[in-house]
Order: C-alpha cells, then sequence, then structure tokens
C-alpha cells in the first residue's frame, strides 16, 4: 500500500487496497462490519477494531445527509488502530444509518469514510475536514461513480488537496 502524502490530514493512509465498490449490505452494521475487515486484512487496525466500530455507531450514530447523497464516518477509539488511515465504501445501494446527533433519524448512506486515527486529540480535527471536503460541490458524486478503487482514491485526494 502506498502512502499518500501532502493530503491535508498529514500522516493518513488513503489507498485503493482500503476502497470497496459495490459494498453489499442491508443493515448500517454489516456495511460498517464489511469495511472494517477490510482495514483489518490490510494490517490498518487491530482484531478489535472490528468490534469496536460497530459498537460506538451504535452509540454514537455517523450519518450526515448532505445535497449530493448520504455518507457516514464510522470510527472509534485510538486504542484499536495500528496505523492511520481512511476506508472507503461505496454502497452498492443506500443503506440507512442513524443521522449524527439526531438517533431517531436515518440517513440513506451511499458512501462510508471509515477512519482509522492513531491520535485521539486528532480526531475532531479529522472530522472537521472531512465535513469540509463533502461539503465541496462535487466531491461525494464523484467518488461514488469511481469506477475503480484508484479512481475513487485519486478523486478524493483532489478534493482532499483543494481545502
Amino acid at each position: 500500500m502506498d502512502k499518500q502524502k501532502n493530503n491535508g490530514l498529514g500522516d493518513i493512509l488513503i489507498s485503493p487496497a482500503l476502497v470497496i465498490l459495490d459494498l453489499e449490505a442491508e443493515t448500517d452494521q454489516e456495511a460498517i462490519e464489511k469495511l472494517a475487515n477490510r482495514l483489518l486484512e490490510q494490517g490498518v487496525v487491530k482484531e478489535s477494531y472490528v468490534p469496536a466500530v460497530k459498537q460506538r455507531e451504535r452509540d454514537f450514530c455517523t450519518g450526515l445527509g448532505y445535497k449530493e447523497m448520504g455518507v457516514a464516518i464510522p470510527h472509534t477509539d485510538s486504542i484499536h488502530v495500528n496505523r492511520q488511515a481512511i476506508g472507503i465504501g461505496i454502497l452498492k445501494k443506500p443503506v440507512a444509518f442513524c443521522a449524527m446527533g439526531m438517533p431517531d433519524e436515518t440517513v440513506e448512506v451511499e458512501i462510508m469514510f471509515m477512519l482509522a486515527i492513531e491520535k485521539p486529540d486528532a480526531q475532531i480535527t479529522f472530522l472537521s475536514k472531512m465535513i469540509d471536503v463533502f461539503q465541496q460541490h462535487g466531491c461525494l458524486k464523484s467518488v461514488r461513480s469511481s469506477a475503480t478503487p484508484e479512481e475513487a482514491v485519486q478523486r478524493f485526494l483532489r478534493f482532499l488537496n483543494d481545502q
């Protein structure tokens, strides 16, 4: 996996090996588990990450509704992380996630950006940066329409570097 530098988030891995196109899932928990397992397979996270990120999503929802589409930013504590990274899951069909800050509402999510953050004090900065990127016109549609994992990474990095 190649490390992507100068991406606006510091020393974080954003790699095609961490991208799943046409991710099939019926529930938010299934979608999270599949993407978390990809991060585990690539050595980015510890085995404890998979159940921890699923539990954190139950406790603190990460669905965000944007004009272009719904996204989710599942993440968990740094003790479960080996290396900072972002996994991208482009869902084959939208999956309902609870809305961030409004657990009684749902968001139809089409893309997940799963964060593996090593430094606990960096979490707010990462989330803030991601939200800024998602608000850029065309960002989410561009990433969603990618034909390959490499293209998804290139498109995401282009918007990330525009910040």
